[in-house]
């Protein structure tokens, strides 16, 4: 696998540990990913293997033949190419496995970044529209108690106003009855001044007819 490669894994591993998003996921595309750079490793190793004992019978042929000869090398040269080729199938197989692991990783950070994106818009109309009702909210109840408190306040005086009345009623029954009392006294005395007045006259004017007979 190539150093860039370990590198780039690396850091998809370091960025999962510090952001755990759909752990779960990642690890079983992770696990998934292993297992094909596993398969195709088994495949090219596979395939360079098959490609050897023909290698070997080409060799050993040539092996058997006058030493004088020249056509010896270019066997020994087809294999060496074709391992090479072999191997560079297989990196090209392993790069080819990364950018489709990367490009799968990428629509799904990108997919739960634009989630995340309209999540975050539609959160945040809420705080808004929740923060707006609860400063009305506020508003009105804080109206309320002013209210509330005047309302209080006004009754309070009211009941001391009654009270008052009632107190300044009570003084001015109490004053009523003791006038009318009064009057009827001096109704009582006067009336008894004015019997005795008049029996007086009336003894008076029985005198002089007595004289007269």
């Amino acid at each position: 696998m190539p150093h860039w490669r370990d590198d780039y894994l690396a850091s998809l591993q370091e960025a999962e540990r510090n952001n755990p998003v759909n752990k779960d996921l990642v690890e079983a595309c992770s696990q998934l990913a292993d297992r094909v750079a596993a398969l195709e490793a088994e495949k090219a190793a596979w395939v360079v293997g098959s490609s050897t004992p023909s290698s070997t019978k080409a060799a050993t042929a040539s092996s058997k033949q006058p030493p004088s000869s020249s056509a010896a090398d270019p066997p020994t040269s087809s294999s060496s190419s074709e391992g090479v080729v072999a191997q560079l199938r297989l990196d090209l197989a392993e790069a080819i496995r990364g950018r489709g692991q990367a490009q799968t990783r990428l629509k799904a950070a990108e997919a739960e970044l634009t989630s995340l994106r309209s999540k975050n818009k539609v959160d945040s109309k809420r705080i808004g529209d929740l923060t707006s009702e609860r400063n009305a909210l506020t508003a009105r109840v804080r109206d309320l108690n002013e209210e509330l408190e005047k309302k209080r306040k006004f009754l309070k005086d009211i009941q001391d106003d009654n009270l008052t009345l009632n107190m300044e009623l009570n003084m001015t029954a109490q004053k009523a009855a003791k006038v009318q009392a009064e009057n009827k006294d001096l109704v009582d005395r006067w009336m008894k001044r004015i019997g005795h007045e008049a029996d007086a006259l009336n003894l008076q004017n029985e005198s002089p007819n007595k004289h007269h007979r």
